[in-house]
């Protein structure tokens, strides 16, 4: 069920958001299957990859301090 607030799907809960999907691909095309598969593995890998730019920061920083306390 989608919230009053919600747009393009964001209110819905995963199993519905399941259950809409599915009913969508099954009556997609080829072209339109494999256009929807490439940006949902498209997003997958973004948010892989801002994962891994946030972890570096934090190593970053870590390693600031570090080398701040050593000076101490």
């Amino acid at each position: 069920m989608m919230h009053e607030h919600s747009e393009g799907g964001r209110g819905m809960h995963g199993t519905e958001q399941k259950k809409w999907m599915m009913m969508l691909w099954e009556k997609l095309g080829d072209s339109e299957k494999k256009t929807l598969a490439t940006r949902m593995l498209d997003e997958r890998i973004m948010k892989k990859e801002l994962k891994i730019k946030h972890l570096e920061h934090k190593v970053e920083t870590l390693k600031m301090i570090k080398k701040w306390v050593e000076k101490m």
